[in-house]
């Protein structure tokens, strides 16, 4: 039971020694709030999960290197053609809904640690010019990043959920084609910067396995996925770019039609 009968008396109290040691009355103490510790984690979370999203996705355009039907059967297992013989476009739907939703829960948990006005702008300014750190100079890259992706990551999932049915080798090279090289260029800089950083920020951070104390490791194993992600993006970029170029000059922008189908 506590000795104070009124907030006033609890927190104008001056801990003696005895109750500093003891912890006396601390169950008493108000809590602060859990929520930015909550809200934390589900951005580490959520980032994570989105920055291994982007092996996977790379992985699965850059299958078309390998040829239009490797890229249409991997289309089709996403889409549940192995069940039946039929794709499912909803699934296609579902799948993209749900990175949809982690890149908006993400977003909303990173605002938190955005600069809302030009006095907290020009003190992260002042700080970085001061330290020169080169983990300042990543954040700062991502702040950047997160600003371009808020304006074009949505213009990309946006047509796949509306017309899942387009997710098709030669539909995607014409998106892409139409899209430009420079628009995808910027995009898939944007995209991999943002996330192979973030995957070096989240080791530092959460230091699972002492893996922080090997900083300089961890940076230039970043470094070294920065380019192999961009450089394999590239290739990707330009083969689409190359069939919907071929596509739209031959007027023959149709559905691809596989010769070899694993499903049946």
């Amino acid at each position: 039971m506590s000795t104070y009968k009124t907030d006033l008396q609890k927190y104008s109290n001056t801990p003696t020694e005895c109750e500093a040691i003891w912890g006396v009355e601390l169950r008493d103490a108000k809590r602060k709030s859990r929520w930015p510790a909550w809200a934390d984690v589900a951005q580490s979370v959520t980032g994570f999960l989105l920055a291994l999203f982007l092996f996977c996705h790379m992985a699965f355009t850059s299958s078309i290197q390998a040829g239009k039907d490797t890229f249409w059967n991997l289309v089709a297992f996403s889409g549940g053609y192995f069940f039946d013989g039929e794709e499912h476009l909803w699934m296609h739907v579902m799948l993209i809904g749900l990175i949809s939703i982690l890149v908006i829960v993400h977003a909303l948990m990173a605002l938190r640690r955005f600069p809302t006005s030009w006095r907290m702008f020009r003190n992260i300014r002042g700080h970085y010019n001061f330290l020169t750190h080169r983990d300042t100079t990543l954040w700062i890259i991502q702040i950047v990043t997160a600003v371009i992706l808020t304006g074009m990551v949505f213009a990309h999932v946006t047509p796949m959920i509306t017309n899942p049915g387009d997710l098709d080798p030669n539909l995607s090279s014409v998106h892409t084609y139409h899209n430009g090289l420079l628009w995808t260029f910027v995009f898939l800089c944007a995209t991999e910067l943002h996330g192979m950083i973030g995957l070096y920020r989240l080791a530092v951070k959460w230091d699972i396995w002492g893996i922080a104390a090997h900083r300089e490791t961890l940076r230039k194993v970043m470094y070294v996925l920065v380019v192999f992600m961009i450089g394999c993006g590239s290739l990707t970029m330009w083969t689409y770019y190359s069939y919907g170029k071929d596509l739209v000059q031959t007027n023959q922008v149709e559905k691809y039609e596989p010769n070899v189908n694993w499903y049946k």
